[in-house]
């Protein structure tokens, strides 16, 4: 997932990555289940770009003044960052575009995903309805235009100030021609995700970590967690409708695992005194992708941490009812939302 991050220096994660602002004196506001609600009606707007990137029809001259003018600064890290066609100052750039849309593999790619996804309707009335509660929830933030594009197989997931764009060639389903043939492999927990359903979930989850993603150079594991489980909570509450296996990225099976053995768990994190631990190898541990999480049962997910951070931010919430997502998720002391949270599973 490439993540733009809005406020400060853009930043770049990797591949469906999950890793996963204010200092609040106290939580007051609106009660909680007021802070979202039904959404009746929901604009769509949705651009595509790789059909216009693909179009000859469209053009007057100019390819690239074409695209940079309709799509701007999203425009500019499709060519800059994700194909590296050229750079700003190169005068070929026109020609680098018209080999690229000219080469019979992303040709193939681009009839791939548009066999898959001519009509993208479905899938921009619900995140149109979910950004409708994040409309909701944080008044003031910005609303992206939703967009449409090939990713050349890099992320499934592109966000900056202004755009969030949904990858298609990510979303091909795990059996796609295309998949094997990439280097390095892609790894199969990865390629299991890779299928329409997770198309939503994934987008507003790219969406919030843009904003609330915690720094990791400036993060203990607890952090990290906690931030991780901030942002399933506030999915959670802005696609009510999403399985938590979507939200997650866990299978079923892990996630009932995981609720199993939620206080076996923790107090492994506890008699490993790992929660203050600041070393960005051992956090990555537990809260990076992988098929399993280092020091746990086969059976457990990759990514542990998330889950249990989402269990302390659950129970910070149902302490504290009138707390609305929007202070949830500005605040900047995590060490004290723990705290609050008074989470103590049962052993």
């Amino acid at each position: 997932m490439i993540l733009i991050n809005r406020s400060k220096i853009p930043f770049v994660a990797g591949i469906l990555l999950a890793a996963i602002t204010t200092l609040l004196t106290g939580c007051g506001g609106r009660e909680k289940d007021a802070t979202v609600g039904e959404v009746k009606a929901v604009d769509v707007s949705v651009k595509r770009f790789e059909q216009d990137l693909f179009s000859d029809s469209l053009l007057h001259g100019s390819r690239h003044a074409f695209l940079r003018k309709k799509y701007g600064s999203f425009y500019d890290i499709f060519v800059w960052q994700l194909t590296r066609l050229g750079d700003r100052d190169s005068i070929r750039i026109d020609e680098n575009l018209q080999a690229f849309v000219s080469d019979t593999s992303f040709m193939a790619v681009y009839a791939a995903t548009q066999s898959k996804y001519q009509d993208f309707t479905d899938y921009a009335i619900r995140l149109s309805a979910a950004f409708k509660r994040y409309e909701k929830a944080f008044p003031g933030k910005t609303i992206p235009q939703l967009l449409t594009t090939i990713s050349v197989f890099s992320y499934p997931v592109i966000c900056d100030s202004q755009h969030l764009a949904i990858g298609l060639d990510m979303y091909l389903n795990p059996g796609s021609r295309f998949y094997p043939t990439l280097e390095p492999p892609l790894p199969a927990y990865l390629m299991r995700r890779m299928r329409a359903e997770y198309i939503v979930s994934d987008g507003i989850k790219g969406w919030l970590q843009s904003d609330y993603a915690a720094d990791e150079a400036q993060s203990d594991l607890l952090q990290m967690m906690v931030s991780a489980g901030r942002v399933q909570f506030c999915l959670k509450e802005l696609l009510p409708e999403e399985a938590d296996t979507l939200r997650s990225g866990f299978t079923e099976e892990q996630m009932i695992w995981c609720e199993e053995n939620e206080g076996k768990v923790w107090s492994y994190f506890i008699e490993s005194q790992l929660l203050y631990n600041k070393d960005m190898n051992t956090m990555m541990k537990y809260v990076g992708e992988g098929p399993t999480t280092s020091g746990f049962p086969k059976e457990s997910p990759g990514n542990l941490g998330q889950f249990i951070g989402y269990k302390i931010v659950q129970a910070y919430m149902n302490n504290h009812p009138k707390c609305t997502l929007q202070e949830l998720m500005g605040m900047t002391d995590l060490h004290r939302l723990f705290l609050e949270s008074r989470y103590k599973p049962k052993r």
